[in-house]
């Protein structure tokens, strides 16, 4: 189980999908998953203050159980699954580590970064089209200090510029996946 994740607006659903094509493995994406638990379609926007409504604790809790569901019926038919979301909460990545050692899979974490303008630049252009994401500008600073801090126990780990090329991106990931299988 391949874990990519960071802060809002840092390339982790471009990239993950990538690499779901590159590797041929399902990817389940936090966004779509959050909003059918809802009864929302993926494209309608939800506006929510930090931390409310689909974005409350309770709530993401199910998105992310919902998450590792759909990513135990994937394993049982693909060699491996990518789970794309933030993983904000230290729980949260424990919850995959437990979960991969019950399934004898690894978890391995793709922890994404990118220079601050380019977050800023995607964040306003999403706003600007039918996205997925309800991420949004004025909510990355909550998210940034609500985020758990990485630790010893998130690993392995590698993380990822995705201001850069996605096909350097890519080969550095698949060179971190071929180390640790």
């Amino acid at each position: 189980m391949v874990v990519v994740f960071g802060l809002m607006g840092t390339g982790k659903t471009t990239l993950a999908r990538a690499l779901g094509e590159k590797l041929g493995w399902p990817v389940v994406h936090s966004d779509p998953v959050r909003k059918g638990l809802a009864g929302l379609e993926p494209t309608i926007p939800v506006l929510e203050e930090f931390g409310q409504g689909i974005y409350s604790e309770t709530f993401s809790r199910k998105t992310y159980a919902e998450m590792l569901r759909q990513a135990r019926r994937h394993l049982d038919k693909a060699p491996g699954v990518i789970l794309d979301g933030s993983y904000k909460r230290a729980a949260e990545r424990e919850r995959v580590r437990q979960a991969a050692r019950e399934w004898g899979a690894e978890a391995l974490f793709i922890y994404c970064e990118c220079p601050k303008e380019i977050v800023r630049e995607r964040l306003i252009r999403r706003r600007a089209t039918a996205s997925i994401s309800n991420g949004r500008l004025e909510l990355l600073e909550f998210q940034k200090e609500d985020f758990d801090p990485l630790t010893q126990d998130d690993q392995p780990r590698l993380t990822v510029d995705t201001g850069r090329e996605i096909e350097a991106i890519l080969a550095n990931i698949q060179q971190f996946i071929e180390k640790h299988q």
